[in-house]
């Protein structure tokens, strides 16, 4: 799975000659926590085509958040009273307090590569630009911005929650897939849709889980056969309506 299978492609976005309280209004309006800051280019219509629509790029400058526009506000409050009588802090540039957003991925980075990047750099979100040469300089095009829910949100859909069914846990020892196989044959035998299929290591000894996202809310047949084939298991119980709100 890439970036651009899971990226936010429809963005809110400021330009860096906004003021710092339109941003503010848009934080506040929409929720958000960070905004990508662009230059818009706008591009001709094709020669075939004169009266189509305007098209348009978006050129990344950077990134502003939330807390940059808490920083401006408190410096602003705790300045002295020459400063409060010039430029209030919602007159200020959006320029003059985003971020550059160095870190960036493309749209064909793997979605493990950029969690590794989030995790690592202690980010909520990274932009996702492509880059063009043009005459006279190399161009960062903002096509998108992949955050933390994005990845949740893939991770939820590669595990099949979504989807009708019930989840699955094979036990895995130090290198045997025997056991996974062999649930596989079973599920084959039963005619059981699989949603989803995912190997993931437990700890340190090689030890691993198969979790399988089954298409079935009867999986008694299954079980038995497990059972009967000495393959050890476990299994999620469905979500409740309290649990959604612990």
């Amino acid at each position: 799975m890439i970036v651009r299978d899971v990226m936010t492609t429809k963005l809110t976005t400021v330009e860096p000659n906004d003021t710092l309280g339109h941003a503010a209004n848009i934080f506040r309006q929409y929720q958000f926590h960070h905004l990508p800051v662009v230059r818009t280019l706008y591009l001709p219509p094709p020669p075939e085509t004169p009266h189509a629509p305007k098209r348009t790029k978006l050129l990344l400058e950077g990134m502003l958040t939330a807390q940059d526009i808490d920083v401006a506000a408190g410096t602003a409050r705790q300045g002295s009273s020459s400063e409060m009588l010039g430029r209030p802090w919602q007159e200020r540039h959006v320029s003059e307090v985003m971020h550059r957003a160095l870190i960036r991925v493309s749209p064909t980075t793997s979605v493990a590569a950029a969690a590794q990047i989030m995790v690592e750099r202690g980010l909520n979100y990274l932009p996702v630009v492509e880059y063009e040469e043009s005459e006279q300089e190399t161009r960062t095009i903002l096509v998108g911005l992949i955050t933390r829910s994005d990845l949740l949100m893939a991770l939820a859909r590669a595990l099949g929650a979504f989807e009708p069914g019930m989840q699955l846990e094979i036990a895995l020892p130090p290198g045997d897939m025997k056991p996974l196989a062999e649930t596989l044959c079973f599920v084959s035998e039963l005619h059981t849709p699989i949603r989803s299929l995912i190997v993931a290591p437990v700890d340190s000894t090689g030890s691993q889980n198969a979790v399988l996202r089954l298409g079935t809310i009867n999986p008694a047949p299954l079980l038995a056969r497990l059972k009967e084939a000495g393959i050890h298991y476990s299994f999620a119980t469905p979500l409740v309506e309290d649990d959604s709100h612990a």
